[in-house]
């Protein structure tokens, strides 16, 4: 090897090192909260998942699994399913142990209880159209003594979306 070859080795030596000995650019990671901001649900939930998922949501707590097959088995012997699971659901609105937020909430902290309602039932966050036709509904209807979280459940629950995943 002559002196020549290897002055050129060297110098290609020397560059590789100072190419490879870079700073690397280094990522922060931020934690946050992750939601689906899926809208293209197409899945569509058993009956049993629906109602589990369902009285998890109204109760916070799941269902036996005794009465998730009685719910069931009523469902099936019921030729009109979302009829059935309307009443169903109006059912579970009339009892004692349904945890709703208070009307006061959904009126005085708009924003929040419509964020909160939209993870709730549909985990996503609800878009920008979806959050101004609220926000506008709950303002128009806040002198109407008629108009309470439990419709809005009601309304969240017998929804298209809510039934799919």
């Amino acid at each position: 090897m002559n002196m020549h070859s290897f002055k050129l080795i060297f110098i290609l030596f020397g560059l590789l090192s100072f190419i490879a000995c870079q700073k690397k650019t280094e990522y922060q990671v931020v934690n946050t909260d992750s939601y689906g901001d899926n809208l293209n649900k197409n899945k569509a939930k058993s009956n049993i998942e629906y109602h589990s998922i369902l009285t998890t949501n109204l109760f916070q707590k799941p269902s036996s699994v005794n009465e998730l097959s009685r719910t069931d088995r009523v469902i099936q012997s019921c030729g009109d399913k979302s009829l059935i699971n309307e009443v169903i659901i109006s059912n579970y609105m009339n009892s004692s142990q349904v945890k709703l937020p208070t009307r006061k909430f959904m009126v005085d902290s708009t924003e929040r209880f419509i964020e909160e309602t939209y993870v709730r039932f549909f985990i996503r966050r609800p878009t920008e159209a979806e959050r101004t036709w609220f926000r506008n509904y709950i303002n128009a209807n806040k002198s109407n003594p008629n108009f309470s979280p439990e419709l809005v459940y009601t309304a969240f629950a017998a929804s298209d979306e809510y039934f799919f995943y």
